[in-house]
């Protein structure tokens, strides 16, 4: 669920399939209006993602989309630090920004290894990529990252404002005055994308609407602004005057502090690993990837290694997707991040399976309920496009007339049961089987391709090779 700022909630399908409809009804109509005779099934259509992004969130993406109209063969979820990857690759030029270096260098020849990082409002996502023959990449380091994007330097503002005025006038200010406290944030947006932080006498001067101090009077009667600023901060650090708010060096630094701290612990971790140490360079793309503080933090961890931000990084990601929709197939190998699997039933082994999980099924045989059955393991390899999964199911009972089993994640590579702490209910694939005439005989050849930036299904009968109605779904929780 999705809330407004003054606590209303709306299942976020919703929302999201609303926006993308109303802009997708604007594109037709801007194209209809220049007199060109294009339908919408016509247009392959590109929506990006997080990487990061669970396979239940980007499931429920694509339905959103798919409320809309668009058909789902005519839709293209792409992961957004690949996006903006084959932006860059496709650059005339790029400038890199590495010591001030200006000189151009091959970093997408074949062979190079790069990161790539993709600082957003919300999440940092990240992945390293060798480029192959062909200018194919391979995901040498699965992709990863956390919500530690600039939305983290927002709150760290937004708690700041209310250590002056309280909890409670920021929020009535918030809540009455929703135009002044969007220009805030707005103007906060371009502060923190602009201040370098190199001059130790320069100071931060931000607007603050009028209405933000009517607030402060109302819920602090008799008090003064200097006064609320002396309780918790340094008068030589903030200075409020008028619809002025004057921020020193350091305090604005300690804005940015928990971000950033999240944000190099991470980098440097995967810099250490053996599989990427010869990265050569990092490339920053995203909003928040245009703030030089960040710029300037990533590079001092980064010893060597040359720092690319392209113009108009902010935009690398969506004019990335274009290229995307035209070359789908660019990126043909990624790392599975998880082992998945199915719920099943093995048989029992005396002194390896857990004696409470000992049943017999309906013919005789002793078996191990629970047990995880792995169909792809966590660090695997995966070619785009071939399958990474092919198996054989078969009913349980006589009169079964479908079967419907678990898909399960787990960050282990070699889980046991699906009780295990490290897995995960993820979702549910359900297979039709209404003829029952062949008895327990009777089963689906079922095939997963994993690796692509969603995970897909397919089905079909054991006997007849027909193919089974299938149904897959990973969100497991639904309120839409």
């Amino acid at each position: 669920m999705l809330r407004t700022s003054d606590g209303k909630e709306m299942s976020a399908i919703k929302v999201i399939s609303a926006v993308i409809g109303y802009l997708k009804g604007h594109l037709m109509e801007t194209i209809k209006t220049q007199g060109v005779d294009v339908s919408e099934s016509d247009i392959r259509w590109v929506v990006t993602v997080p990487t990061i992004w669970s396979d239940a969130a980007k499931q429920m993406m694509r339905e959103a989309v798919e409320r809309t109209g668009i058909a789902r063969n005519q839709l293209i979820l792409a992961l957004e630090p690949e996006a903006a990857s084959m932006l860059c690759k496709n650059l005339p030029e790029v400038l890199l920004l590495y010591e001030h270096c200006t000189d151009k260098v091959d970093t997408f020849r074949s062979g190079a290894k790069y990161m790539v990082f993709d600082a957003g409002g919300g999440t940092i996502d990240i992945t390293v990529h060798e480029v192959l023959k062909g200018g194919f990449l391979k995901e040498i380091y699965a992709a990863n990252g956390g919500d530690w994007g600039g939305t983290k330097v927002d709150e760290a503002f937004e708690e700041f404002m209310e250590s002056i005025v309280g909890k409670a006038a920021f929020q009535h200010f918030k809540d009455n005055d929703i135009p002044s406290a969007i220009d805030l944030q707005r103007y906060f947006e371009v502060k923190k994308k602009t201040f370098t932080g190199e001059d130790i006498g320069t100071k931060t001067t931000l607007i603050v609407p009028c209405s933000l101090l009517k607030s402060f009077r109302k819920y602090n009667r008799g008090k003064q602004i200097a006064d609320a600023i002396e309780v918790y901060h340094c008068s030589t650090d903030v200075e409020w005057k008028r619809d002025k708010v004057r921020l020193s060096q350091k305090k604005t630094l300690t804005l940015f502090e928990q971000s950033f701290k999240h944000i190099t612990e991470h980098v440097c971790e995967i810099l250490s690993k053996p599989e990427v140490k010869d990265c050569e360079a990092i490339l920053m793309v995203g909003g928040y990837s245009e703030c030089s503080l960040l710029q300037d933090a990533i590079r001092t961890i980064a010893g060597g290694i040359r720092l690319i931000v392209p113009s108009d990084a902010n935009l690398a990601v969506l004019k990335g997707a274009v290229i995307n929709g035209h070359c789908p197939d660019t990126v043909s190998e990624r790392i599975c991040k998880y082992t998945y699997g199915t719920d099943s039933r093995k048989r029992f082994k005396e002194g390896v399976h857990r004696k409470d999980y000992r049943v017999i099924d309906e013919s005789g045989e002793i078996c191990c309920k629970n047990s995880f059955s792995s169909l792809v393991k966590k660090g695997t390899h995966i070619n785009i496009g071939t399958s990474s999964f092919t198996d054989t199911f078969s009913v349980a009972t006589l009169g079964q007339t479908g079967m419907c089993f678990g898909l399960y994640a787990s960050t282990s590579v070699d889980p046991l049961y699906i009780t295990d702490a490290s897995c995960q209910k993820i979702g549910a694939i359900t297979l039709d089987m209404p003829d029952t005439s062949l008895g327990l005989d009777r089963g689906a050849r079922v095939t997963m391709y994993f690796g692509g930036s969603e995970v897909e299904l397919k089905a079909v009968d054991k006997h007849t090779g027909n193919e089974i109605r299938a149904c897959f779904d990973l969100l497991v929780k639904r309120n839409d």
